[in-house]
């Protein structure tokens, strides 16, 4: 699980728990634009650090078939917080 701190001082966990699994105990992973809408939310401090646990978490997981929606989500939500931190610089 990866997590990061928001502006607010709330902290997201990426999966966030309980896990949702289908017929298949295969992890859920969330809709594109609930991570669309994450990416704002994080501490521009943040951005790299979270995309690299990110993709590590994903690296870690790379063979599971039960983690391979929530493995392409974090890739994604990793490639947003990448976009985000260079257009910031």
């Amino acid at each position: 699980m990866s997590s990061v701190s928001l502006k607010d001082g709330r902290v997201l966990h990426v999966p966030g728990a309980p896990f949702i699994l289908d017929a298949a105990s295969v992890i859920m992973a969330p809709a594109a634009g609930d991570l669309a809408a994450i990416v704002p939310l994080i501490r521009d401090d943040q951005l790299l650090l979270f995309a690299k646990r990110l993709v590590d978490g994903a690296r870690k997981r790379r063979f599971s078939e039960r983690h391979r929606d929530v493995n392409r989500a974090k890739l994604e939500l990793a490639r947003m917080c990448i976009e985000r931190a260079l257009g910031e610089m």
